[in-house]
């Protein structure tokens, strides 16, 4: 009974951490401090489609205090090698 109940803790321990279907962020991002973002874009700013699903697009990247999510990693790989050239679109 009691490693029932031990196995029953852990995972509710374990679903309360969540399955680790976060964004993927850039560590290197040092455009905005921590906490600083102001907004969030619903739109992938590289091909300009509409993000269906925000909370579970797989990659994120904040410039200039706006969050941006994308469709795919290279529309990431794109916007994180040259955000500016995507915003003044």
């Amino acid at each position: 009974m009691k490693k029932l109940l031990v196995i029953c803790l852990a995972l509710a321990l374990f679903a309360s951490m969540g399955c680790g279907n976060k964004p993927e962020t850039d560590e290197n991002d040092t455009t905005t401090q921590a906490g600083a973002v102001s907004s969030v874009s619903l739109t992938d700013p590289v091909d300009g489609t509409r993000i269906e699903n925000f909370e579970t697009a797989k990659h994120s990247f904040v410039y200039n205090g706006v969050e941006y999510r994308f469709n795919s990693k290279e529309n990431y790989e794109a916007f994180r090698k040259d955000p500016a050239k995507y915003v003044s679109k």
